[in-house]
């Protein structure tokens, strides 16, 4: 996880809770990072494709989109974080970070990991529904109408969930999902150590040179591969 983030010397448990908050948005995913050319590559997947479900509303994985993320620590500590997502088909898609990459799947009860089948949102995405979440604690839909301000811009009609976990190391989650956007913010608290990831920019390779074909280059953060 460590090479897609940047940050000053900080804490222990506050790298450790890093690691926590970030793995929802994809860090330290399947073995092989990605080639630095990969970053400012033409999209490769399928364009257009959509599952037609009403959770990939809130977690849409559209071919080329490159997302940027701020996060900060409780003892002020910042970073950066992006992905890059890859569309296979109507049902599958990934976000590649430099660090691996985590592959997803819409099915009619929800966006599930595909190497875990652990729910990422869960059908019906309403108030109350219920789920294992991604950090062995019990998560749920808090709300569905949040509203939320961050570098990006502001967003309305966002769903809200909150996953808490008991026990030895007890944490909890809070994650924002923005219709036609996806995570838009996620913020995690383990005793006095807290973090908050924020959605930075957006947006699909831009199209600017004279063939149509050169892309706006991604930035990748230090530590990805071919950066020094």
């Amino acid at each position: 996880m460590s090479p897609a983030i940047e940050r000053t010397p900080g804490r222990p448990r506050a790298r450790r809770l890093a690691a926590l908050s970030l793995a929802l948005l994809g860090c330290g995913g399947a073995p092989g990072p990605v080639p630095l050319a990969a970053w400012n590559a033409a999209p490769d997947g399928q364009q257009g494709a959509s599952s037609g479900t009403r959770a990939e509303r809130y977690f849409p994985l559209v071919d080329g989109h490159i997302y940027h993320y701020a996060t900060l620590s409780e003892g002020g500590e910042q970073g950066l974080l992006v992905a890059r997502v890859h569309r296979a088909d109507e049902r599958r898609g990934e976000l590649r970070f430099p660090s691996g990459v985590k592959r997803f799947e819409f099915t009619p009860e929800g966006v599930i990991r595909s190497d875990t089948g652990v729910f990422v949102l869960k059908e019906p995405i309403a108030p109350g529904t219920t789920w294992t979440g991604e950090h062995g604690g019990r998560a749920r839909i808090a709300a569905v109408d949040a509203a939320i301000e961050v570098p990006a811009g502001r967003f309305t009609g966002c769903v809200q969930t909150v996953e808490e976990r008991l026990g030895d190391s007890p944490a909890r989650f809070v994650s924002t999902f923005c219709p036609d956007v996806g995570v838009v913010a996620i913020e995690a608290a383990s005793g006095a150590s807290s973090e908050r990831a924020e959605l930075k920019s957006y947006a699909p390779p831009v199209d600017v040179g004279p063939d149509g074909l050169r892309r706006a280059p991604a930035e990748p953060p230090p530590g990805a591969p071919g950066v020094r």
